[in-house]
């Protein structure tokens, strides 16, 4: 793992673009990591507790495209970085339960030391169709 967050933002939407999830998860996430999804009533506490769950939609979801969102107009990369807190902006297009999903999905992220300690993802959908 670097110590430049950027870099490892940029590792981490790769990892998702390859359906490379579950090793970005165990390189960049620390043992203390918290994830939170919103309309999840609870917070996931811990790198077991969370792989679990990433390990629920790698077995579930097929990644079709995933890319970092653009300004259109100017091309600015929607993300931020302001010291160990990081947000970035994601659109996803995937198959998960026989469902076509296509989102757009905001991460906000604290980083330390360890690596990835906080990371929250809210979601709007753009559409869903059934296969």
């Amino acid at each position: 793992m670097s110590v430049n967050i950027r870099e490892n933002i940029n590792a981490i939407i790769k990892g998702i673009q390859e359906n490379k999830i579950l090793e970005i998860f165990e390189k960049y996430y620390a043992d203390d990591v918290v994830m939170y999804e919103k309309g999840d009533s609870t917070n996931r506490v811990g790198k077991d507790q969370n792989r679990k769950a990433e390990e629920a939609f790698v077995n579930n979801a097929t990644i079709h495209e995933a890319k970092r969102m653009f300004d259109i107009d100017r091309f600015i990369l929607k993300v931020l970085v302001d010291g160990n807190n990081t947000a970035y902006e994601m659109y996803m297009d995937f198959t998960y339960g026989g469902h076509n999903i296509k989102k757009t999905q905001w991460a906000i992220q604290q980083w330390n030391n360890n690596g990835l300690v906080f990371n929250q993802l809210s979601s709007q959908r753009v559409t869903a169709e059934r296969d």
